[in-house]
């Protein structure tokens, strides 16, 4: 799971200002399914103040607002981001953009939320699992009513994890972490932290301190890529370059996470060039259960509406396993209760998982033998493989860590594998690159089905069928993406002129897009 979303809220200097009450305003904006922020402000004497506390952002100014007896609206210029919302008594119902937009209800606080915001804060601590410590970071913002809680592990590269039951007072500190299966209770000690423990399967300590100048939040350095083992290709018209970390070799073998997406949009592509579905084939059409008018282009770009993961994934997962489960019967029933959000770029391991069966449905075979049929037998990947739930662990993957050196278990998949369920060599990697790169060259059809931009993607990057692509300093354009798992980091990234690409795969699940993006654009640092 990366990180979103909102870098910011907010604040504003008075500019014209009504007869609506002094006060704090609240509201939870549900940017996902399951995942939420909140997001608020507060009108005192004209000037008005906004804040994302999950992220611990209290006050940033606005460019302009304008404020009615039953209209708000303002913008941030720098942040991208605007509000338009009409007043209604104690609520002000509107819709907030930053990049996306969605719907944003703010309710003013009372007099008993306001005394709650003394609890309004960070507070964070190491976990104490089997002797290695896990920093934390629990995020606490008041709504009306409640508090919303959500939960931070950088060092396994997880934000937001969303909480339940959070009570928070003088003297103990309580929440449930539903999605994760876990729970905290403790009580405060003479400094005031709470002192208790993070039940996980098994009881862990933690004490969790309110985060200030004086005790920060603790510090987390992500691994380096190849401290556990890895490989690097780089790849140039000239010849190619491989080296290899620790005792890996030619027949190491990596889970190579959501690079398996790039897979995908091949085998759509390349359906699309055999006549077997278009690119604006509805999805419903090869699974009855889905939701009207969502395209397969739309699930490959990421822009259908699908959440970033079915809602139900987690009600079954095992924490070190989460896709082992999750079965066709389980993708139909999900597709069936689906409400999709709104059709904007929301990255999505539901969408492309989808996308895969509804392909193997079409090829009227399993997603593993689609792959070995298209993909794996005709670019010569011959160590190539898909992790399917129930098969066994081959000897020749790389013990998997996670992005604190614990080893963990391998990741497998039933019916989301499409969406990173791909276990391959390096070699396999490098006859990939060069057979896509290859098949682009002599096949126009086919490099304009995979190529061309659709949507943008963030502020860096315009969205292909599964690649982004992305100009460099020199203005050249080059495709990548990146994967991981509970044990692994991949990425992959090539010039669509051919000129260079690199593979990087790391049996350690600490991300290093940024020392791939470098070994890509700038080969001479």
């Amino acid at each position: 799971m990366r990180k979103l979303i909102f870098c910011a809220l907010l604040a504003f200097a008075s500019n014209s200002y009504a007869s609506v009450d002094d006060g704090t305003w609240r509201g939870e904006l549900e940017f996902q399914e399951n995942f939420s922020l909140v997001i608020g402000f507060k009108l005192a004497d004209g000037v008005a103040t906004f804040a994302s506390p999950n992220q611990g952002l209290y006050e940033h100014p606005v460019s302009d607002y304008e404020l009615t007896d039953s209209h708000l609206t303002f913008t941030v210029d720098d942040l991208q981001v605007s509000f338009s919302g009409e007043l209604s008594g104690d609520r002000i119902e509107g819709s907030f953009t930053q990049g996306q937009t969605f719907p944003l209800q703010l309710q003013k606080l009372t007099t008993e939320d306001l005394q709650r915001l003394d609890y309004e804060a960070q507070y964070a601590g190491n976990l104490d699992v089997n002797g290695s410590e896990l920093p934390l970071q629990l995020n606490i913002a008041v709504v009306a009513g409640d508090y919303l809680g959500t939960l931070d592990s950088p060092a396994q590269q997880t934000y937001g994890i969303p909480l339940a039951d959070v009570q928070i007072n003088d003297s103990q500190l309580k929440f449930t972490a539903p999605m994760i299966k876990a729970v905290f209770k403790g009580e405060t000690d003479a400094e005031g932290a709470y002192v208790g423990a993070w039940h996980q399967g098994m009881a862990m300590p933690l004490t969790l301190r309110r985060v200030s100048d004086d005790h920060p939040a603790p510090e987390f350095e992500a691994a380096g890529f190849g401290e556990k083992g890895g490989a690097i290709a780089v790849l140039t018209p000239t010849g190619n370059e491989l080296s290899y970390f620790g005792d890996h070799d030619a027949q190491t073998r990596y889970e190579i996470g959501s690079v398996t997406k790039t897979f995908i949009s091949y085998l759509l592509a390349d359906a699309v060039e055999r006549g077997q579905v278009a690119l604006n084939t509805p999805l419903q059409s090869l699974i009855p259960e889905a939701p009207t008018k969502v395209t397969l282009e739309q699930l490959a770009t990421h822009t259908s509406g699908f959440p970033r993961l079915p809602g139900d994934l987690f009600d079954a997962a095992k924490q070190h396993d989460p896709y082992a489960h999750y079965d066709r019967q389980h993708l139909r029933n999900a597709l069936s209760k689906l409400e999709l959000q709104a059709n904007q770029h929301l990255y999505s391991n539901f969408a492309v998982g989808t996308l895969a069966e509804a392909l193997a449905i079409v090829n009227e075979s399993d997603l593993a033998q689609l792959l070995e049929a298209r993909v794996f037998e005709p670019f010569n990947m011959t160590d190539a493989q898909l992790a399917i739930a129930g098969s066994a662990v081959d000897k020749q993957l790389a013990l998997p860590y996670d992005g604190m050196g614990n080893q963990v278990a391998p990741w497998r998949f039933k019916a989301l594998a499409g969406a990173g369920g791909i276990v391959a060599t390096l070699p396999d990697m490098v006859a990939y690159v060069e057979g896509l790169q290859q098949r682009l060259q002599q096949q126009p059809q086919l490099r304009e089905l995979l190529l061309t931009p659709r949507t943008e993607f963030g502020s860096c990057c315009q969205q292909a069928l599964g690649w982004f692509l992305q100009t460099d300093d020199a203005g050249k354009v080059y495709a990548w993406h990146n994967g991981q798992t509970g044990g692994f980091a991949s990425y992959v990234g090539f010039y669509l002129d051919g000129s260079r690409a690199v593979v990087m795969l790391n049996n350690q699940s600490s991300a290093f897009n940024e020392e791939a993006r470098n070994v890509l654009t700038q080969p001479d640092n």
